[in-house]
């Protein structure tokens, strides 16, 4: 056999040494990128753990109304765990709560840029803006929050917005766009008592007794017992002018719960009104026309204080000292009440006083006189 090249005998010795130096290079390389990955899972793990105590720990806070501490804890849940947006959310509902409403606001608009129509973060810049009196921009948020996305419990979110940017409508006395609030609501507010009787009120402070009437009405009749049921109907009937349906009310509230103060002060006033009132039903015209004089006279006795125009001033003292036969009273009553109509507003428009309460019922009747 020949003798064999030397360096051939060399490479061959050497290439099975080099495969294995190459696959225990390999394998060490895997296992150092395994042990790096469980290294890196375990500290996120770790950091996720961290993030997570910092958050019970804000939350602990923010029941104990701690809202600066808390808002400290979760900065710290921020910093161990960037990528969750609940974090963000917690600390910026935590610095309107400490009142620090610039930060909050810088918050809050970074988690909005990037989910806009989230709804938990709208809510809560809607809150920011309504803390700065900015109520345009706090009512465009609080829609956000009404249409936009809820992780939990959507419907039940919804109507909640609509039910603070309501109570915040109703604070300022925006009556026509609080009542643009309630029309949804009557359809996606839950059926309980407390929750309609709620709904109720607000409609009277939006200007629609109406509604609230018929609420308040269903209410009674669901619950007999109920003192507030009948109180509420009592009020709202007052507020739509139906005096004996609103001392009906009043009535039965009172009987459900004996000495309550507004029942009490909402019957006397709508006996007081009843008593005056001369298109009150059931009355004959003699009774018509006493009453309407007796309007009058109320309203000369009280325009004394701020003079209105002399002729007005001259045509009630006349109809006050004339004699008229039963044949024309049906007729005297409606001049009798027009032109004390005249010289109520003419004294108004003078007149910077408050009416006073002894005024009060001459001012709803001359009101639904006027109607």
């Amino acid at each position: 056999m020949a003798d064999r090249d030397p360096a051939l005998l060399s490479a061959s010795l050497l290439r099975p040494s080099l495969v294995h130096t190459l696959f225990f290079v390999a394998i060490a390389a895997a296992s150092l990128v395994l042990i790096d990955s469980m290294l890196a899972r375990t500290e996120r793990r770790e950091t996720a753990a961290e993030a997570a105590r910092f958050d019970r720990d804000g939350q602990r806070l923010m029941r104990q109304s701690k809202y600066a501490d808390a808002a400290d804890a979760f900065r710290s849940a921020i910093a161990n765990a960037r990528d969750n947006p609940d974090y963000p959310l917690a600390l910026g509902q935590a610095l309107l709560g400490a009142g620090q409403l610039d930060e909050a606001g810088t918050t809050l608009t970074d988690l909005l840029k990037a989910d806009p129509m989230a709804g938990a973060p709208n809510l809560a810049m809607a809150r920011v803006f309504a803390k700065e009196a900015q109520f345009a921009e706090a009512a465009f948020y609080y829609h956000r929050a009404i249409y936009g996305q809820w992780k939990e419990d959507p419907p039940g979110n919804r109507v909640r917005s609509r039910f603070e940017l309501a109570d915040l409508l109703a604070r300022r006395n925006s009556k026509a766009e609080l009542l643009a609030e309630l029309l949804p609501l009557q359809d996606q507010a839950p059926a309980d008592p407390g929750t309609q009787a709620r709904l109720a009120r607000l409609f009277l402070t939006a200007g629609s007794p109406q509604r609230a009437a018929a609420i308040f009405l269903d209410l009674a009749r669901t619950n007999p017992r109920d003192p507030e049921a009948y109180l509420g109907l009592g009020e709202a009937e007052f507020a739509h002018a139906d005096y004996p349906a609103a001392q009906a009310g009043f009535i039965a509230a009172l009987k459900l719960r004996p000495g309550d103060p507004s029942a009490t002060k909402g019957l006397e006033l709508c006996d007081r009104v009843l008593n005056l009132d001369p298109m009150r039903r059931g009355l004959d015209v003699p009774e018509r026309y006493r009453r309407s004089i007796q309007v009058l006279r109320l309203v000369v006795d009280k325009v004394g204080q701020c003079p209105p125009p002399a002729d007005l001033v001259s045509a009630a003292n006349a109809a006050l000292a004339s004699s008229v036969p039963a044949a024309g009273q049906s007729e005297a009553v409606e001049s009798n009440l027009e032109l004390a109509n005249k010289l109520w507003q003419a004294e108004r428009a003078t007149c910077t006083s408050a009416v006073s309460d002894a005024d009060e019922p001459l001012q709803l009747v001359l009101a639904k006189s006027a109607q």
